[in-house]
């Protein structure tokens, strides 16, 4: 009993510098993928062959971190970087456990307005796919850092674009292959799975065909309102009156003109 006393002593003791530590690592992370993309952008602004700006070639150039962890960084940011600002208090371990969500706004978004951590929001996640026991969100799944040795560049490749002056781009998919882009949590098993799953519960909004700007952030805006609504258990209205709703959209899009 006593020890479990100060167990929970030296925890509660031990949050805030644990905060501080993710914090630091989240804030890492991030700049590490800014400098990626724009080492990416600046080798291919040179005209250098894809494979001089794969991951693996960052990995030989810098040493001590696997080709899958630039990977893993250079991806979220290239996804998530140009919108992470608009989702207060979540670490960057969040954005890349929704990396490959086709609906990953939807659960940050969640993961803000509920408080979530990363397990919590992969679990809301999982339980409103319906809780495949095979795809149960296992924490050693995440590989937010790994352990970075001090072995100085071994190639003189690293453009001298990457200064203060240099103008970044927004965010976007470089072209040129990804010559190491496995699982990024490390289990194959769970990619595969991901693959099997029902169509209509995973994939809901991956198949829309391309909308105008205008419909397409409409869109965009309202799947974010029903999450927020569906989070809340439908306490400010019920959801039938949200499917009232987009049934009278559907039926004002078929009336004639």
């Amino acid at each position: 009993m006593e020890v479990s006393s100060v167990d929970a002593a030296a925890q509660a003791a031990s949050a805030p510098f644990i905060s501080q530590w993710n914090t630091l690592v989240s804030q890492t992370n991030w700049e590490k993928g800014r400098i990626l993309y724009r080492w990416r952008a600046a080798l291919q602004e040179k005209g250098a062959p894809p494979q001089e700006f794969s991951d693996e070639a960052w990995s030989r150039i810098v040493g001590g971190v696997s080709g899958q962890h630039i990977g893993r960084l250079r991806r979220v940011f290239e996804r998530f970087g140009h919108m992470q600002s608009s989702y207060a208090g979540l670490y960057w371990s969040h954005f890349l456990a929704a990396l490959d969500w086709n609906d990953a706004e939807m659960w940050l978004e969640g993961a803000v307005q509920n408080g979530w951590s990363v397990s919590q929001m992969r679990r809301q996640r999982w339980e409103a796919l319906g809780a495949v026991p095979s795809e149960t969100p296992r924490d050693d799944q995440l590989v937010v850092e790994e352990p970075e040795g001090d072995a100085p560049p071994t190639d003189e490749s690293i453009p001298a674009a990457l200064d203060a002056s240099w103008e970044e781009p927004q965010p976007v998919d470089l072209a040129g292959p990804n010559l190491d882009e496995g699982p990024d949590f490390g289990d194959e098993t769970e990619a595969a799975a991901d693959v099997s799953a029902p169509a209509d519960a995973r994939r809901v909004f991956e198949d829309l065909p391309d909308l105008p700007p205008d419909l397409a952030e409409a869109v965009e805006t309202f799947k974010l309102a029903i999450l927020r609504h569906k989070l809340a258990h439908w306490a400010e209205v019920p959801s039938a009156h949200v499917l009232s709703a987009l049934d009278a959209l559907r039926e004002l899009v078929l009336a004639p003109v």
